[in-house]
């Protein structure tokens, strides 16, 4: 059905704009439909999720519908926005309900490639803190779950301009980013954004303002990285101003996979003790595409006035590298904030 819908999409544009000598429309399943003759991509990913909580009913739902729009009019510039429809569709112990689903303007920004080793951005963003907020959708991470550190320190978005490139450092290549932030100014939905895995009222997860930037180096012929993060920002609705410092690392031999992340938050509101926490994750290849996968994970929050501890284990399919089919248990010490359960998921890249 999302091919076809991309199709339907598409087809229409590449007839308007194709001439008998331009290239026709071709679409890869993971890399989305290409219409060379308007030098647009769409492409996305979808998320279906069951879960069995402690405390709740079984759910099944329709946790994402993301499509990718990748404009390049000229060889220096891309535009890329990212619309994701989240929780669309939800059925419970109460049946089939909408009631909580939205339409977001996930990313969306302007790139300019000022020189082979520096690009220029302003727009919407991901955060460069940490990995894993970089790479989080559904198809491209092990686990069903989110790791608690990886949400809640640091808001997941910023609004304003990012400077980025790589350069040739030994054996190994040095990525580089800095960015200034201004989105209680910048973005329309200031204030709204909500944090993944779990439900926070009392806290924000926007910048009102920050500056911050990321090193990561790739090296042993790209079987390796680490990297290195920080972030001084004030947040919505948030008391005072806060340092975060973060580092990351990966490795990865013959198909297993070692990662793991940590961060340290200063919190200058008087009377707040500091937040930090870390996990570190095993991937194991079982048999073809069939891996097993463990995570420990553990956050100290001022902010939450919490401790919290999970352990998950679970299993991930990839039938082809787009399609991941994962089942995670996990079990913790703070069912409030993180209740103990099994969940399923199927991701698709299209």
């Amino acid at each position: 059905m999302l091919l076809a819908l991309l199709l339907a999409l598409g087809a229409p544009l590449a007839r308007a704009a194709a001439g008998p000598d331009l290239e026709a429309p071709r679409y890869v399943l993971g890399r989305g439909l290409h219409l060379p003759a308007l030098d647009l991509t769409l492409a996305g990913y979808t998320s279906l999720r069951v879960r069995g909580l402690e405390g709740g009913d079984t759910r099944f739902d329709l946790h994402d519908l993301a499509l990718f729009l990748i404009w390049q009019p000229a060889p220096r510039w891309t535009l890329f926005a990212e619309i994701e429809g989240e929780e669309l569709a939800t059925v419970d112990g109460r049946g089939l309900n909408n009631g909580d689903s939205e339409l977001v303007v996930e990313r969306a920004y302007v790139d300019f490639a000022a020189t082979p080793r520096l690009n220029l951005r302003a727009g919407r963003f991901l955060t460069p803190f940490g990995r894993w907020n970089l790479v989080h959708a559904d198809p491209l991470v092990w686990t069903v779950t989110r790791p608690l550190m990886t949400t809640v320190p640091v808001p997941d978005h910023a609004s304003g301009v990012l400077a980025w490139g790589s350069l040739p450092l030994a054996a190994g290549n040095l990525e580089y980013s800095a960015y200034l932030d201004g989105s209680e100014s910048l973005d329309p939905v200031h204030g709204e954004a909500e944090f993944e895995e779990v439900h926070l009222p009392a806290i924000a997860n926007d910048f009102d303002h920050a500056a911050g930037g990321q090193l990561r180096y790739h090296f042993l012929d790209e079987a390796a990285q680490i990297g290195v993060s920080y972030a001084a920002f004030d947040i919505d609705r948030g008391r005072g101003h806060h340092h975060a410092f973060g580092a990351d690392g990966l490795y990865r031999w013959h198909r297993w996979e070692v990662s793991g992340e940590a961060v340290y938050r200063l919190n200058s509101a008087a009377g707040t003790r500091d937040d930090w926490g870390a996990f570190g994750q095993l991937v194991v290849p079982l048999h073809g595409p069939l891996y097993g996968v463990g995570r420990l994970e553990y956050y100290s929050s001022g902010v939450l006035g919490e401790d919290v501890g999970r352990g998950s284990l679970g299993l991930a399919l990839r039938p082809v590298p787009p399609v991941t089919i994962k089942v995670e248990y996990h079990d913790g010490n703070n069912h409030r904030v993180l209740p103990d359960g099994w969940e399923v998921s199927c991701g698709i890249l299209f």
